[in-house]
């Protein structure tokens, strides 16, 4: 194994709970410098008290639950060993962790035209369960979570604000419910209530039909966010938190995210989403969304002045999770650092059970073997050896607990004075690591290569990897990293002589307010370090001499690319002057600024900062869109190559012990072969009842069963296609009674796609009828609507033709008769690049493109997937009795030309039944894959369409191939 933060330790002690691993494995460890961890790694300061040092503030949420499930089993071990004896500090995994049941937003209202106002600090005080950390086994699924979402919304809403009440009441949460909106959120609930809990079951009709008492609900609230109303702190909170979730249930409604997971969210960048999704700017700026970018350092460029960017599935799963899955509280502390609480225990068992650690031994490159498909060699360098050759021990005793040093234990190293007088740091990745170099190759030294490290180390580490794959390539370049920084500050000063309680209690009803000692988790503060957590109870675990300091602070934010620790501790300097001191006016100099002479013996034992820049030590970000190129543990693409860490696709994809945890558990399922454990791994569990039927199904002409198999309708075509988007609802009104608007993944929330086609048909005939009986050519003018869904026709979309205007009275006649499309006459002329279609009542369509490129084979480009998704969707159209009728047009697409086009389309069109006006300036085909609808085209092609009578059977087929294609 490379690396041993915390996926990659995780998964080895995955594999060491196989009752047979020492049969199967040998396992050994290398890493980078003195001590496990990554970004999780912290050391004891012996200079300073033992105190603790860490990359920057670790606090466990309650959701973790394969973290507190490993974590427990580990405590465990340690008592079974003799690792630890039963009155020893920490003894079990509940002495380590204690919880924490509220967290603390930093609100600026800015008023009209003045500067910004004071800070505000919001409490949200939520309610402890009785469920034991790391015991949970299952997760709801995103139709469950909405459920319980809109639950706890409607008892929230109509909870008596004079009724006695606990924790639960909405006072603890600070907020004064928008009671007026119960009602609305009332007939959302009774219709949630009505559809099944198996949303594979949900109607069309149903789904739209919450969409509209969700829009309906929004309409209501957003009347009533006037500017008086939002004058009031908790009235104004009350409102931003129903926007945000209304926001949040239409996002999720309109979407595929109940049938196939968060993940198909996560193209939307997660504000632009909720915007989409209706909710205001005000909203969007407020501390809840703020705060959601803050916790997972959201800012690319490690720039909060910019806006932030963090993917709408990866944000709504882990909020979600955060807040309504978490056990006993939604936060625990760590009552000592990261290594001592985590890693340390991780350690002895592992060591004690056999696995062997290999410290001071860096990867440098990863090589493959002549054939590319797997890892032959590593190349290393030996950073340091131990004087006697034996072991390195990492461990020293803080008041009884072991602890990872912040430095090297020199006196263990060979030429340890000259290396600490050097100033050694054998964690910097500014460069590539050095020193000695050695050499590991498969079938001497190891079998299979598990790579824990940091994506932020990868760059270096596998060129050749990268060189041999291009999703390799791809995930390096966009799997995101961000710099971070960090303070810590001991004060001699109780946190409850700073000012904050008074501030607190000034902003938050007296129920709300937190007995003391707070325990504060603050974020959504101002930069450069916008959270701060109250870590007091941690000076018990640390050994200064009396007096020792009376609190202790920490706080980090993103750090901005290049910035070292001279400029951060500049602007940390400037920060504390004019910003901390607002929050704390008992910190400030009675000539204004923070008075220094808080920190405990000074300025060196009483602050550390760091700032974390370079490799493993950045953090893994989750944009909008980079989920789709993480590979999973087990799909590296080379053979003998799994990987460990929160920068792989693992299920909550999000920068966190979870989802470190989630992924080491998978890296040692794949290894071993063996089912394990993995809670929250998948959203919406696949029960693996794939049919090959439903896989060979298909929609294609040739499936028809006898005697229908030798008719159908053919011919060839050319002409230009235009996509745009336009608002959902518009679209909504445009389709008959029956079919209905589905998710349409290549549009904007919010919005939904519709296509216009101008085309030229010739040689259409029946598949019987000989070539010179065909029609005479004419031209067609189409409006079409994508992704629309029938009831009987389930989740599968379909292709909604709205209007098709003609020039050629056979053509109206067989489309009206066998397809029951709605086809009416119309005067059009096709001259070069132009087509025009006219009508005696007043109908106006003209259309000009330039093409300034040759037609290419549509297989081969890079739009094909796209294109594919738009045309070869079944139409679906209904008769005047109401019967809808499922036909397939295969436009041969593997056959097919296209040429990218620009161009013109205007639109005037008089009858309500028609085209929608349009004035469009149509942007070409791009000659990439990419999110979004497809540019202009023309295409070329040979085409067939069903026959009639197999409307069923173009149903099934199309159902069979939706849930292929979700389900696996």
């Amino acid at each position: 194994m490379i690396g041993s933060g915390v996926g990659a330790i995780t998964a080895i002690f995955a594999l060491t709970r196989l009752p047979d691993w020492r049969d199967r494995f040998e396992i050994t460890i290398y890493q980078m410098g003195w001590r496990c961890g990554g970004k999780g790694a912290s050391g004891r300061n012996a200079a300073h008290g033992s105190r603790i040092e860490e990359h920057g503030l670790h606090v466990w949420a309650g959701f973790y639950d394969n973290a507190f499930r490993h974590m427990r089993t580990c405590y465990e071990e340690l008592a079974r060993l003799g690792l630890r004896a039963p009155d020893a500090p920490l003894a079990t995994m509940d002495a380590a962790f204690k919880p924490l049941s509220h967290l603390f937003l930093a609100e600026r209202v800015d008023p009209d035209d003045a500067e910004p106002g004071p800070w505000r600090p919001w409490v949200l005080d939520m309610p402890a369960n009785d469920c034991a950390p790391g015991t949970r086994t299952t997760v709801p699924g995103p139709f469950e979570m909405m459920k319980r979402v809109l639950g706890t919304m409607l008892d929230f809403l109509e909870t008596d604000g004079a009724d006695a009440g606990g924790a639960d009441r909405p006072d603890a949460l600070g907020v004064e419910p928008p009671r007026h909106m119960a009602p609305a959120h009332r007939a959302i609930h009774a219709h949630v209530q009505r559809m099944p809990d198996d949303p594979a079951r949900h109607r069309a009709s149903d789904t739209n039909a919450l969409l509209r008492l969700i829009s309906h609900a929004q309409a209501e609230l957003h009347a009533r966010m006037t500017p008086a109303a939002m004058d009031d702190d908790a009235r104004r909170r009350g409102y931003e938190l129903a926007d945000l979730a209304l926001a949040y249930m239409h996002g999720v409604t309109a979407s595929d995210a109940f049938v196939a997971g968060y993940d198909v969210l996560d193209r939307w960048e997660f504000s632009d989403w909720l915007r989409g999704n209706g909710a205001t700017s005000r909203s969007l700026a407020a501390a809840p969304v703020r705060g959601c970018y803050d916790f997972v350092f959201g800012f690319e460029g490690g720039d909060p002045a910019r806006p932030g960017n963090v993917g709408a599935g990866t944000a709504v799963r882990a909020m979600s999770r955060l807040i309504f899955t978490y056990s006993t509280a939604i936060f625990h502390k760590m009552q000592a650092g990261m290594g001592d609480t985590i890693f340390a225990p991780y350690y002895q068992v592992l060591s004690a059970l056999g696995v062997r650690f290999e410290f001071f031994s860096a990867a440098r490159d990863l090589h493959l073997g002549a054939d590319g498909l797997g890892v032959e060699r590593l190349s290393m360098v030996r950073q340091a050896e131990t004087r006697d050759g034996a072991p390195y021990r990492p461990l020293v005793d803080v008041e009884g607990l072991p602890c990872w040093p912040s430095a090297p234990l020199w006196d263990q190293l060979r030429d340890g004075d000259r290396l600490k007088a050097a100033g050694t740091d054998f964690e910097s990745e500014r460069t590539p690591p050095q020193g000695a170099p050695f050499t590991l190759e498969r079938g001497r030294d190891f079998d299979v290569v598990l790579l824990g490290a940091s994506i932020g180390s990868l760059p270096y580490m596998t060129g050749e990897l990268a060189a041999a794959s291009p999703r390799w390539r791809t995930m390096l370049d966009k799997v995101r990293t961000v710099g971070t920084h960090a303070a810590q500050l001991w004060l001699d000063r109780p946190t409850g002589d700073l000012g904050w309680r008074d501030l607190v209690e000034r902003h938050n009803a007296p129920r709300a307010v937190p007995a003391d000692p707070m325990r504060t988790i603050i974020t959504a503060f101002a930069e450069p370090l916008d959270t701060w957590a109250d870590m007091s109870h941690l000076i018990a675990r640390e050994a200064w001499p009396d007096p020792g300091p009376a609190s202790i602070a920490y706080f980090c934010a993103p750090a901005p690319d290049g910035e070292d620790l001279a400029a951060f501790e500049a602007r940390m300097a400037t920060w504390m002057d004019d910003d901390l001191t607002r929050i704390w006016p008992g910190a400030a100099r009675a000539g204004g600024g923070f008075d220094r002479d808080l920190l405990h013996d000074g300025a060196d034992p009483g602050l550390y900062a760091r700032v974390n820049m370079h490799g493993s030590e950045r953090y893994v970000l989750s944009v909008a869109g980079s989920v789709f190129h993480r590979l999973a543990p087990g799909e590296s693409g080379f053979e003998n190559l799994y990987l460990a860490g929160d920068w792989t696709r693992c299920g909550l994809n999000a920068g966190c012990v979870e989802a470190a945890t989630i992924s080491g558990i998978a890296a040692a399922a794949a290894i071993s072969g063996e089912d394990m454990l993995n809670v929250g791994a998948d959203d919406v569990p696949d029960d693996g009842n794939a049919l090959d039927e439903a896989m060979i199904r298909t929609n294609s002409v040739s499936a028809a069963a006898w005697p229908l198999t030798p008719f159908f309708a053919r011919g060839e075509m050319t002409g230009w296609f235009v996509f745009h988007e336009m608002p959902r609802d518009a679209v909504a009104a445009l389709l008959p009674p029956g079919v209905h608007l589905g998710h349409a993944p290549m549009a904007r929330p919010g919005f939904h796609p519709v296509g216009m086609s101008f085309c030229h048909y010739r040689d259409v005939r029946g598949s019987f009828v000989p070539g010179p009986l065909a029609m005479a050519p004419y031209g067609e003018a189409t409006f079409a609507i994508p992704y629309t869904r029938t009831d009987e026709g389930g989740r599968a979309p379909y292709l909604y033709p709205r209007r098709l205007y003609v020039d050629s009275a056979p053509a109206i006649l067989a489309g009206r008769l066998f397809y029951a499309m709605d086809k009416a006459e119309a005067r059009i002329a096709m001259a070069g690049q132009r087509f025009t279609a006219s009508s005696a009542r007043g109908l106006s369509i003209d259309a000009e493109f330039e093409q300034r490129r040759d037609p290419v084979p549509l297989s081969g480009h890079a739009a094909h997937g796209v294109i594919s998704d738009l045309l070869d969707m079944p139409f679906v159209t209904r008769h005047h009795g109401g019967r809808l009728l499922y036909n397939a047009f295969d436009a041969q697409l593997d056959r097919a030309y296209v040429a990218p086009v620009s161009g013109r389309v205007r639109v005037h069109d008089p009858d309500p039944s028609g085209f929608p006006a349009a004035a469009l300036d149509a942007a070409p085909l791009l000659d990439r894959a990419g999110p979004g609808l497809p540019g202009a085209f023309r295409i070329w092609c040979s085409w067939s369409m069903t026959n009639p009578l197999d409307s069923r059977r173009i149903r099934e087929a199309n159902a069979a191939r939706d849930w292929v294609r979700t389900g696996v």
